[in-house]
C-alpha cells in the first residue's frame, strides 16, 4: 500500500529537492523529462532523446509524467535523483482517498467526447473545475463526428461555448479536421483526458504515424468504453517541441480534494452573479428571490450547469465535513 505523504513531509521533500538543485552533485547528473510512471520506476528521455528506465530515490516522492527531473547512473543503472519544480499539475483522487498526479507541467487540456459512449456532463464539469484550478488552458474535442445522427443531443455543449472555451470537431476520417487540431497542438505540452471508448488512442494514432497504441470498439451490451491505454504517456508529436500526453479512460472523475473555492472556480457564470439572493440561506432551487433562478430565466446560465453545481459543491462540502469531524477525533 502507498504512503500518504502529510503537508509538512512535501515541504520537507521539495525543501531538499530544491537544496539539490544547487549542490555539486548535479554537475555529473543529467537532465531529462518523465515519458512515463510504473510503479517505483519511470521510462525518460534524455536531450538526445534516449529513452532510460529509471529507478527514483525515495525521499523525491512522486515522480509522474511530464516532470522535468535529473537522474545519474549508479551501479550502471539510471537514478532520479531530483525533480525540478512544477509550473503545474493534474490530479484527481484515487481509491483510497489518496491524491493521484496524472501529469506535470502542462499547457493545455482537452476534453475528449464523442456520441458514443454518451457523454457525462457531470464528468466534464469535474474536468474543467480541476483544470481551473490547476491553471490549464482548457478546449473540448468532440469526436467521431461522422457518427453523430438526430438521435444524440450534444445541445449541453452550448453551456461550454457560451464561455468561450474552444470546440474541436474530429474523425479519423476527415483528415483536414485533424490537421485543425494540430495546429492548436504545435508548440504546447497538452493532455487527452475523458471516458473510455471516446477515441483518444485513435486521434494520437493519426497524430502520431508511427504509433500504434491499441484501440478497441465499445461494448455493445453496456454502451461503456474499454480500457485501452493504461499508463499516462507522454509522445513527442511531429510538429518541434510539441507534446501530447495520452491518459487512460475514465467513468467518474473525483475531486474531493480541491478547496470549495475550486468548485466556484469552476462555474464562472454563476461566480459572475453578484446580487445576493433575498435569503442568505438560499437553496437556489424554489426559494422566493432567489438571484440564480432569475438568471435562468434571463438565459444568462443553464439549469444543468446550476444543477451540477449544487450537487458537486454538497458533495464536497460533505466530504470535507466528514474528514474534520475525523481529525478532530483523533
Amino acid at each position: 500500500m502507498s504512503r500518504r505523504l502529510t503537508n509538512q513531509q512535501k515541504r520537507v521533500i521539495e525543501a531538499r529537492q530544491q537544496a539539490l538543485l544547487s549542490n555539486e552533485e548535479l554537475q555529473n547528473a543529467t537532465p531529462g523529462r518523465v515519458i512515463a510512471q510504473h510503479g517505483q520506476h519511470v521510462t525518460l528521455e534524455d536531450g538526445a532523446l534516449n529513452l532510460h528506465k529509471a529507478a527514483v530515490r525515495q525521499s523525491l516522492g512522486a515522480i509522474v509524467c511530464g516532470d522535468y527531473v535529473y537522474y545519474q547512473l549508479e551501479q550502471n543503472e539510471p537514478v532520479v535523483i531530483a525533480r525540478l519544480p512544477r509550473e503545474n499539475h493534474f490530479s484527481r483522487i484515487a481509491f483510497g482517498g489518496a491524491e493521484k498526479i496524472l501529469a506535470a507541467n502542462i499547457d493545455q487540456l482537452y476534453i475528449v467526447i464523442a456520441p458514443k459512449p454518451e457523454p457525462s456532463p457531470s464528468l466534464i464539469d469535474r474536468y474543467l473545475i480541476a483544470a481551473y484550478h490547476f491553471n490549464i488552458e482548457v478546449s473540448f474535442i468532440l469526436n467521431k463526428i461522422d457518427q453523430i445522427d438526430d438521435s444524440i443531443d450534444l445541445s449541453f455543449l452550448e453551456d461550454y461555448r457560451k464561455l468561450g472555451i474552444p470546440i474541436f470537431e474530429t474523425s479519423i476520417y476527415q483528415p483536414e479536421l485533424i490537421a485543425e487540431l494540430e495546429e492548436a497542438l504545435a508548440d504546447k505540452t497538452s493532455i487527452f483526458v475523458g471516458q473510455s471508448g471516446v477515441g483518444k488512442s485513435s486521434l494520437t494514432n493519426h497524430l502520431i504515424p508511427s504509433l500504434a497504441l491499441q484501440t478497441q470498439k465499445i461494448n455493445a451490451s453496456t454502451g461503456l468504453g474499454n480500457h485501452t491505454t493504461s499508463t499516462t504517456t507522454l509522445y513527442h508529436l511531429p510538429m518541434p517541441e510539441s507534446y501530447l500526453i495520452d491518459s487512460p479512460g475514465v467513468r467518474s472523475f473525483n475531486i474531493e480534494h480541491l478547496p470549495l473555492s475550486a468548485i466556484d472556480e469552476g462555474f464562472p457564470e454563476l461566480k459572475a452573479i453578484t446580487t445576493p439572493c433575498r435569503f442568505s440561506n438560499c437553496s437556489h432551487i424554489d426559494d422566493p428571490g432567489c438571484r440564480y433562478q432569475d438568471a435562468i430565466k434571463e438565459g444568462l446560465i443553464s439549469l444543468r450547469r446550476l444543477e451540477s453545481y449544487l450537487q458537486i459543491r454538497t458533495t464536497i462540502a460533505e466530504m470535507h465535513d466528514r474528514q474534520s469531524r475525523g481529525k478532530r477525533r483523533r
